[in-house]
């Protein structure tokens, strides 16, 4: 099946919203046809990223998604009026009152049905597509779905020594899911975790999946495994789960590392210093991910004293092109030595960019240059593990 982002420009892009995932089937297959991209929602905070990302022509909204007192389809007239000024948008309703056949039409909706109604009803509402291309149908996965399933599935990819990248001293696990929806993009995969204020569910449903995925490259080297700030916000719960799924796949917490991404501020910081204090002594490590980007963890080096400061790919791209982008990695340089740390360029794509990593006296890099990330598998033949 294609994905959303491979799908050719369609004649129409119809969203359907409804929390009831048999209707939402159920009119996706009576709908496709040539020329449709059709998007299954099953609440407001994914149906905001697909409203975001792509432009729609048709949206089909539920009115109640969450509950007998809310009316969110209401809402969602309203922001897709906003965002798509052309796009036709259907309410339906299991009751409809003539009140809310009113506030709808007046928000914008082109029209109110009330359930059940057939496929043949909607159709009447919407044009043949013109466009004689292949049809898809995406359904995005719900969140629970992707916390309680196999969806999450991560890729790896090597950090190598500079003086010898034929040898990878660990691997880096990357978030990916098993799903051709928009949240295949793990940026927008968070994104939607934090709408639904879950950022910490999500975080440590990645952190023990990596960790289970990644045990054997642990072998290899450590295991680097990113985590955001929020979650010192629930330090023993943090905790736990990271000790839990070390144990469950007897990984030595000497060959995990914390990488504390720089998403969000840390907030809690006697909980950060005490939880951190804790895992060091037992023998996690923690790493400074994405430094010199977004928000800055650097004034808290010496409570967390990270073994390593990953410099941001923004900077290490081509870096010896650009005087600026080179004066700040010398400064983290210079830091990471003052506070015992070792550095990690990230975005090392060319053999330029890696000797100029060498003169710098970084030790260690990680990149296109040296692997795209790959499942766990990929690393652990003879040829590959070096």
């Amino acid at each position: 099946m294609e994905t959303a982002e491979s799908f050719s420009t369609p004649a129409q892009r119809i969203l359907i919203i409804d929390d009831d995932l048999q209707i939402g089937m159920a009119l996706a297959i009576g709908l496709e046809r040539r020329g449709r991209h059709i998007i299954v929602c099953r609440d407001m905070e994914s149906a905001d990223l697909v409203s975001e990302r792509f432009n729609l022509t048709h949206v089909i909204t539920d009115i109640k998604l969450t509950g007998p007192f809310r009316f969110e389809g209401l809402e969602i007239v309203d922001r897709v009026r906003r965002q798509h000024q052309t796009a036709n948008v259907i309410v339906i309703s299991g009751h409809v009152t003539e009140e809310l056949r009113a506030e709808a039409h007046r928000r914008g909706a082109g029209a109110v049905l009330g359930k059940p109604f057939s496929v043949d009803r909607i159709e009447r509402l919407i044009p043949v597509p013109s466009a004689d291309i292949e049809g898809i149908v995406t359904f995005v996965p719900m969140l629970d779905e992707i916390l309680h399933s196999d969806l999450i599935t991560p890729q790896f990819q090597p950090i190598v020594w500079t003086e010898n990248p034929r040898y990878a001293v660990g691997f880096e696990a990357l978030t990916r899911l098993r799903s051709d929806s928009l949240l295949s993009d793990p940026v927008l995969l968070f994104r939607y975790a934090a709408a639904k204020g879950r950022v910490v569910d999500l975080e440590l449903a990645t952190a023990t999946a990596s960790i289970a995925a990644g045990r054997e490259l642990a072998e290899l080297g450590i295991l680097s495994v990113n985590i955001h700030p929020d979650v010192f916000l629930q330090a023993d719960r943090f905790f736990q789960a990271i000790a839990d799924a070390c144990a469950d796949v007897e990984l030595a917490p000497q060959r995990l590392v914390l990488e504390i991404t720089e998403q969000g501020p840390l907030r809690d910081l006697s909980s950060v210093e005490a939880v951190s204090t804790m895992m060091r002594s037992i023998g996690f490590r923690f790493a400074f991910d994405d430094v010199g980007s977004a928000y800055s963890h650097l004034k808290y080096i010496d409570m967390i004293r990270p073994k390593f400061l990953k410099i941001s790919m923004h900077f290490g791209s081509d870096f010896e092109r650009d005087a600026t982008k080179e004066k700040i990695i010398r400064n983290i340089i210079a830091l990471a030595d003052d506070f015992g740390c070792q550095t990690i360029l990230e975005g090392v794509e060319t053999a330029a960019t890696l000797e100029a990593a060498r003169e710098l006296g970084i030790p260690l890099a990680q990149g296109y240059l040296f692997a795209r990330p790959a499942p766990a598998e990929t690393f652990l033949t003879p040829s590959s593990a070096g």
